[in-house]
């Protein structure tokens, strides 16, 4: 039940994160910034707290892997944000699900030989995610445009293999505070460096506003009115209740199951009210379903 609580979290800040850049329209690679730099700072005071315990080279490299892999994501998620909307963008990663359900499954052989030994209850799992699939593409086909769908398939594939790789971190980090404070201290620092590099290297867009050292001016734009300070706060929770939630899971494609909700909430957020289609309630009947299953 501790998961599904956590992954409840998850998505809650989920939906506000990927609608942070939608009236704000910072550029991606800023926010990517602030985020990753921000965080690892905030953290780094933590690492007096943590147990001497020798962690090997691979978890180093899962870290600075799953960075790179953030990097990717935080761009391409706050871009989206700002050109097609929260909602789209929101919407559009709950398609890791079945994504990140096979990948685990490729990479766990005894909980794919343990569900093969059972097999009513692996019909019944196949059913429901398919159930949820095709209820969860009716629902968001009038939401995203094709335009959307191409630019976000690099982020569907970086949270699929993110949610993997936290759940590694999180289990072998020697415990779960540490896990927490590895990721969010050296996974968010490799994140900002890439956005770093990559901001540097790309031109601003046509609409920036034609000034003086206009990369600066957009550097420093989330610091007034405490946005960039909102994001890190922000960014913080979810991590840690993403974390915390692949962790104690049985399959992180369960707990990508629950962003599901995002979109419901960033819809409520850009209307300010809770529109449930037919296709919205089948697909949430579906992930109800699914967490009687395997909880």
């Amino acid at each position: 039940m501790n998961w599904i609580i956590l992954s409840l979290i998850y998505a809650l800040t989920n939906a506000f994160y990927t609608t942070y850049n939608d009236k704000r329209n910072f550029n991606g690679y800023v926010l990517g910034i602030w985020r990753g730099f921000g965080i690892s700072l905030f953290v780094l005071p933590l690492f007096i707290t943590l147990p001497s315990l020798e962690l090997p080279s691979s978890y180093f490299l899962i870290l600075i892997l799953q960075g790179l892999m953030i990097g990717v994501y935080d761009s391409h998620i706050f871009f989206a944000s700002a050109k097609f909307g929260g909602h789209a963008s929101s919407g559009f990663m709950a398609t890791t699900v079945l994504l990140t359900v096979f990948l685990w499954w490729t990479i766990d052989f005894n909980e794919l030989a343990a569900l093969f030994k059972n097999q009513p209850y692996l019909i019944t799992l196949m059913l429901i995610l398919s159930g949820f699939s095709i209820s969860y593409w009716q629902m968001m086909k009038v939401h995203v445009s094709k335009q959307a769908e191409s630019y976000l398939y690099p982020a569907v594939f970086a949270l699929a293999l993110m949610s993997i790789a936290t759940r590694y971190i999180a289990l072998h980090g020697g415990s779960a505070y540490a896990g927490v404070v590895w990721y969010l201290s050296v996974s968010c620092f490799v994140s900002g460096l890439y956005n770093t590099v990559m901001f540097i290297f790309t031109p601003l867009t046509s609409n920036t506003p034609q000034t003086h050292h206009p990369k600066l001016k957009a550097l420093i734009a989330p610091f007034f009115k405490g946005q960039g300070f909102w994001l890190i706060a922000l960014s913080i929770t979810l991590i840690t209740a993403k974390t915390l939630a692949l962790r104690l899971a049985q399959n992180p494609g369960y707990v990508i199951a629950l962003l599901l909700t995002s979109p419901l909430i960033s819809d409520s957020i850009e209307k300010k009210q809770i529109h449930l289609t037919p296709a919205s309630l089948l697909t949430l009947m579906f992930l109800i379903l699914l967490l009687l299953l395997v909880s």
